[in-house]
């Protein structure tokens, strides 16, 4: 496709095959998915409906279309914000450019709060979620409970205003009904008590964010990724307010980093807080800690 021979007649094949060998020296990590999720994007289509019409020929403007999605892709730019979308926990979300990409880890996060409330008798929950992003945690868990008799009201904060926006519009499309969305710095917009508090905040230390592929360090918004010189500085800022809006058999739970596990076991003692569980990921590095008042 580098310089496109008007005689040749290109088929989803030949743009598959193509397209992955270019993404291939580029460095791209899993590059026939890459080609796989881009070319039907521009065809509008399934991944599985590549295979079914593979000797489909494609058009000047459809071949146009995925060499400059290919092109940006090629620099690293994260494929969701060229597809404009993710998926979480089953469910596609839409994700803009400015805003963290959501991550298959956070889904233990959602699957530790959906467990505990299903382990209670209650039947109604004020829950908190700082730092909400795209809006996943909230629409995750509500999207859960729809069907049964457990009503959930959630506010679903950020200080990014890309972020407040791009969470809206995820609940529009979820039709999610119980999710009020307000801008705040952590509590500082925020008032009343709460069954839960959830948060998945900025964890990456300072020394952390060289190592990062390039595809998060050049591209994703720093203020949703970076946590301080050792990446624990919004767990404190949270911690240290967190008493006065949670009720007192209420829960915390935090996403935390694979590294982090036990310096924020020993910070912890220092508030009005005690580890109730802590819940491992699917490579078994521990992923969620849940919290209650001492």
């Amino acid at each position: 496709m580098k310089n496109q021979n008007t005689h040749k007649i290109w088929t989803i094949k030949d743009v598959l095959l193509w397209t992955t060998r270019y993404f291939e020296t580029k460095n791209i990590q899993s590059p026939q998915l890459n080609a796989e999720m881009i070319i039907a994007k521009v065809l509008n289509c399934s991944r599985m409906e590549l295979y079914l019409k593979f000797d489909k020929p494609l058009n000047p403007i459809e071949r146009e279309k995925i060499r400059k999605l290919l092109k940006k892709r090629a620099t690293h730019y994260p494929l969701q914000y060229l597809l404009g979308e993710s998926e979480f926990y089953g469910y596609k979300f839409l994700v803009n450019a400015g805003v963290m990409i959501p991550r298959p880890e956070t889904e233990i996060l959602v699957d530790s709060v959906i467990s505990y409330i299903k382990q209670t008798n209650k039947n109604n929950w004020n829950i908190l979620d700082i730092g909400t992003g795209t809006g996943i945690i909230p629409i995750s868990i509500s999207k859960y409970f729809i069907s049964k008799e457990i009503k959930i009201h959630f506010l679903a904060i950020d200080i990014s205003e890309t972020a407040l926006e791009n969470a809206k519009k995820n609940s529009e499309l979820h039709k999610t009904q119980n999710i009020k969305i307000k801008k705040s710095n952590l509590f500082e917009n925020i008032s009343g008590k709460f069954d839960i508090i959830i948060s998945n905040p900025p964890y990456i230390s300072e020394n952390e964010l060289n190592n990062l592929q390039d595809e998060v360090k050049y591209f994703e918004p720093k203020s949703a990724l970076l946590g301080g010189k050792k990446g624990l500085k919004y767990y404190h800022k949270i911690l240290q307010e967190a008493e006065k809006y949670l009720n007192e058999d209420g829960r915390l739970f935090f996403e935390i980093s694979a590294t982090q596990k036990n310096n924020l076991e020993k910070d912890i003692k220092a508030f009005n807080f005690k580890i109730i569980d802590i819940i491992k990921d699917y490579n078994d590095f521990y992923r969620v800690l849940a919290l209650g008042m001492k």
